[in-house]
């Protein structure tokens, strides 16, 4: 047995090597397992004389075994399954995989096995070269320089089809106003030429040349030419890209995404993740082709570099680095609750139009960690320093002008697609009056989920809804929201989207591939979500309020009489027309708040669950988080429908698994489409309407089709078409593809870009809104 195990991961590590060059034999053939065997015999007589695979520069032994044994858990899961923590004994490197009890060590560069199958002794399988060819940790001197202010580091052995990136550190302060230009080279597109890192797909070898523009930690004025060369490719079949090098506070959620690339009949087995510099991080790679951190406290700018190796199930392998600049920012302490950002993180952030009138300002007065909104440090703005923009629009329509001169982006394609959606996509108008009611709009790559903060008085977007490139896309930072497991242990999910005729708005968009996006997408995308976080800006700076709003005022100032007398929409509406369902409060307080569900709560079926709220006012089960959403929900399903003909679906299902689900296996037990034209929500409709949109004309409300209801007993993605007949129902030996089960994860991540937890206690006036 033991022999037998023995010859089993000599033989399967003869073929790898002869697949991959490792012989002194064919490259292009793959052996038969006969030829394998005869193989093996040959290599074990003539070990001496093999010869070896170049290794690319200097490797640290350390390191070399660790690319080994991550090697070995790929290739030979069956003897070294999981990732377990490597130790040091006796000179040798190792892993104990508990699970088959055996070791996998390196010593003097040579592989040793001992454990389970292979028995009690110790026993060398080969050279750590004839498995694999190590790469090199080329380590940066950043900032090592005794009295530098700044520092620059750039890819190091960058080539074609690899990431090439750039970085500017501060080493005895912060960096600010970096600016990227490219001065010579073939020209690469710069997505992110304004912040502290720049990357770039370079589409052939030669050098690369850039002017970089900043204002030193000393805050002086700087300007330095920064060059990288790029070499050719390698010319292997199989190769990975990571995108994109970038830059980060600590603090802030990270991702980066490899892009393998593959001959035919060649397939992805794993890719794995590798720290190579910088401060710890704990790598989630549940995705593998995704790796996700949080960029650790730093005392200065600080790189964290990680590799992707592709191993690809023909035995190939190939490598990739990316970097991520970490930047000194100091956040405001969650304890500190005089800070209007306490606890949360705030992302660099610029203004987009630079010479707009109020850019000196837009930063400080809406998205700056050291902001108080009481005690000694109070420095909240005053609407003299940036007020509404219905104090610059008197009210009225405000133009695309006005509205850029309020806007903050994290990179300029943020700005320029947002203009763009506006001129194509708010020809009505409907955007920019609702905007009369905010000071600033925030777009950054970091911001997730999009929210409204009462305290500034100001709307802040998640950039996904904004990329239209693939080259836009890769800025993105795609650490996912807040996921809550609020609700575990209920019989009973609910779903929501919307359809224009019988199509879903929300397409799919795989990230595993490099797609291009149109400004339509893009309105799919943030149309309903402007008109939610909107809906909220309205809700406690209305209308009604313009004409009395005072520059001496904070926004505080400006809305805290209205709230104390209780007189914002979000009161009165309610007051008039209350949700009556005390199941369905109890539930959202589960739901939403992370309560703990009862037994009878636990006890209700989807259909009981549905008597409780098909009674009800309510257009969507999260409106009894607070009563600021279920105004919010209401005004955005009008404005939807009404405005742009788009109508929105809801619906009660049978509680599923989301990671094994698709929308062909979701069962609705009830549903409606275009729920917020049922007879008895239509009286609270109206006065919402007249109190935050009266520009869309209360009588529209009239106009609104009744609900149509959905087909019980099919499944969620059957109902899509309302006009279809019953269809057959999926059967359960049918599972879900895995194209089908990507869609689903993207319809599910969008309904939850509002269902989140609020803090205990519900939503304030210092609280934000999503």
């Amino acid at each position: 047995m033991l022999q037998r195990a023995l010859l089993g991961l000599a033989l399967a590590a003869t073929v790898w090597l002869a697949a991959c060059g490792g012989s002194d034999g064919p490259t292009t053939r793959q052996p038969t397992v006969a030829g394998a065997a005869q193989a093996l015999v040959t290599a074990r007589d003539a070990a001496p004389q093999r010869r070896a695979l170049a290794v690319a520069g200097t490797v640290d032994p350390v390191d070399a075994a660790e690319q080994l044994m991550n090697y070995g858990e790929v290739q030979f899961p069956e003897y070294f399954p999981g990732h377990p923590a490597s130790g040091d004994a006796l000179g040798y490197r190792y892993r104990y995989y508990e699970a088959t009890g055996i070791y996998l060590g390196v010593k003097d560069g040579q592989v040793y096995v001992l454990g389970g199958l292979f028995g009690a002794e110790i026993r060398p399988v080969g050279a750590l070269t004839q498995y694999i060819t190590p790469q090199p940790r080329v380590l940066s001197t950043l900032c090592a320089q005794t009295g530098a202010t700044h520092d620059v580091f750039s890819t190091p052995n960058a080539a074609v089809g690899r990431n090439a990136g750039l970085v500017i550190a501060g080493c005895s302060g912060a960096i600010d106003t970096p600016r990227w230009t490219q001065t010579a080279g073939p020209a690469v597109t710069l997505p992110a030429d304004k912040t502290q890192a720049i990357s770039f797909d370079p589409p052939q070898a030669g050098s690369y040349a850039f002017q970089l523009n900043f204002t030193a930690p000393d805050g002086t004025p700087r300007s330095q030419a920064v060059s990288l060369d790029v070499a050719a490719g390698d010319g292997a079949e199989a190769g990975i890209t990571v995108r994109a090098s970038h830059a980060v506070r600590m603090g802030g959620k990270v991702s980066v995404r490899a892009w393998p690339r593959l001959p035919s009949g060649d397939e992805v087995k794993a890719v794995t993740w590798t720290q190579v510099e910088g401060p710890a991080v704990t790598l989630d790679t549940s995705t593998s082709r995704l790796a996700v951190f949080t960029a650790p406290q730093v005392t200065r700018d600080t790189l964290v570099r990680l590799r992707a190796t592709l191993h690809t199930t023909a035995g190939r392998m190939a490598s990739d680095e990316v970097i991520v600049l970490v930047e000194r920012h100091n956040q405001a302490p969650a304890s500190d609750t005089n800070a209007v950002w306490n606890g949360d993180h705030v992302a660099r952030v610029y203004p987009y139009v630079a010479n707009g009138p109020y850019a000196a300002v837009l930063r400080r007065c809406s998205y700056d960690a050291a902001t108080w909104h009481s005690g000694s440090k109070a420095n909240l703005c005053t609407l003299g320093t940036l007020p509404f923009l219905a104090q610059t629009s008197q009210g009225g329509i405000p133009s695309v002008e006005q509205v850029m001169a309020r806007v903050l982006v994290s990179h300029d394609w943020l700005g320029r697609n947002f203009e763009n959606f506006l001129r194509t996509h708010d020809t009505r108008g409907d955007f920019r009056r609702m905007l009369n009611s905010v000071t600033a709009v925030v777009l950054s790559t970091h911001i997730r989920p999009s929210f409204y903060f009462p305290a500034t008085g100001a709307i802040y977007l998640d950039g996904d809804s904004f990329w239209l490139t693939p080259e836009e896309r890769d800025t993105m930072n795609e650490a996912p929201d807040y996921r809550s497991d609020f609700g575990d242990g209920l019989q009973y999910e609910t779903m929501w989207r919307y359809v224009r005729g019988s199509q879903n708005i929300f397409a799919f968009f795989d990230p595993r591939q490099r797609i291009t996006r149109t400004l339509d997408d893009v309105h799919n995308e943030a149309g309903w979500l402007m008109f939610h976080e909107l809906g909220h800006a309205l809700d406690y700076t209305p209308p009604s309020s313009y004409a009395t709003l005072n520059p001496a005022h904070t926004v505080l100032d400006s809305f805290l009489p209205r709230w104390d007398a209780y007189q914002l929409t979000s009161d009165t509406v309610p007051a008039a027309f209350p949700l009556s369902s005390t199941p369905m409060k109890d539930l959202g307080r589960v739901r939403f708040r992370g309560e703990t569900a009862t037994a009878a709560q636990k006890a209700y079926t989807p259909a009981q669950v549905a008597g409780f709220f098909s009674a009800d006012l309510a257009t969507d089960d999260y409106s009894y988080t607070t009563s600021f959403e279920d105004i919010a929900m209401t005004l955005e399903e009008f404005l939807m429908q009404r405005r742009l003909g788009i109508r929105r679906d809801f619906a009660i299902v049978d509680a599923f698994d989301s990671d094994t689900t698709s929308s062909s296996s979701v069962i609705v037990r009830w549903g409606q489409r275009g729920r917020v034209g049922e007879a008895l929500i239509k009286p609270r409709v109206r006065e919402i309407v007249r109190q935050l949109a009266p520009w869309a004309d209360e009588a529209e409300v009239d106009q609104l089709p009744a609900p149509i209801a959905m087909r019980v007993g099919e499944s969620w993605g059957a109902n899509l078409d309302q006009a279809a007949i019953p269809r057959r129902q999926r059967l359960a030996s049918e599972p879900p593809t895995l194209d089908e089960m990507a869609r689903f994860q993207r319809e599910l991540q969008t309904m939850q870009r509002l269902r989140h937890a609020h803090r205990a206690g519900g939503a304030g006036p210092l609280h934000k809104l999503h």
